[in-house]
């Protein structure tokens, strides 16, 4: 018969293994595909991404941008607080805001033409013409783990 302290230590343990779950999926997303544009050259600048497509199809990686080292010091500095065991508020507000950077780049991958040519309207058409683009599985793994983040800080 389990007592209240064996729950207690059970719900944190599933906090600190979604608090890793969620460092490692956020470390390992910038390994996979963020972004595919496929057709043929056409100069577009991805911006928040930080990448170029300039001929023909291009999948951008996350080691390919400028924001990898971000994300793999917010994995370490997450691995590193729940392996010691502190800092949950601030792992809860670090949940949070990886929770929302990965919504918001979900929502740009996923519209990266429109946004990329919103101010030229001959490249908007040229665009819409010629060219697609798909999600990779890169930012929905940031977005499941930002959950996981702070789901295991709250459980922590």
């Amino acid at each position: 018969m389990r007592g209240a302290t064996g729950s207690v230590r059970g719900v944190k343990s599933a906090g600190r293994l979604l608090l890793l779950a969620g460092a490692a999926g956020l470390a390992l997303s910038v390994l996979l595909p963020w972004v595919t544009v496929k057709g043929p050259g056409l100069n577009i600048d991805l911006g928040i991404v930080g990448a170029k497509v300039s001929s023909g199809s291009r999948t951008v990686a996350g080691v390919e941008t400028s924001v990898w080292p971000v994300a793999v010091g917010v994995a370490a500095l997450v691995a590193i607080a729940t392996l010691l065991g502190f800092a949950t508020r601030l792992l809860a507000i670090v949940g949070v805001l990886v929770t929302l950077a990965g919504a918001a780049l979900l929502y740009y991958c996923a519209n990266v033409l429109d946004i990329e040519t919103s101010g030229n309207s001959i490249k908007r058409l040229i665009s819409d013409a010629v060219l697609t683009s798909s999600t990779g599985p890169g930012p929905p793994l940031i977005l499941a783990s930002g959950i996981a983040i702070l789901a295991g800080a709250l459980l922590s």
